[in-house]
């Protein structure tokens, strides 16, 4: 889903987190609350810095846009 579609539903301070963190990996809190608010968001999990499995959720780049020009 969109972050068009899960925005509205997130509080304030998930909001203001991905306000001020753009491209960054997701939390652990931040990506529940984004799942809570309307389910999968668009975007992968992928490896950290010398790691070899996913463990961090990175948000697509057209999330991280609509965040950007509508938040």
């Amino acid at each position: 889903m969109s972050a068009a579609s899960w925005w509205p539903q997130l509080d304030a301070d998930t909001q203001h987190w991905l306000k001020h963190h753009h491209n960054e990996a997701l939390t652990e809190e931040v990506l529940d609350a984004v799942v809570a608010a309307g389910g999968e968001p668009e975007g992968e999990f992928t490896p950290g810095v010398g790691q070899v499995e996913p463990d961090r959720y990175d948000l697509s780049q057209e999330d991280w846009h609509w965040i950007r020009d509508n938040a």
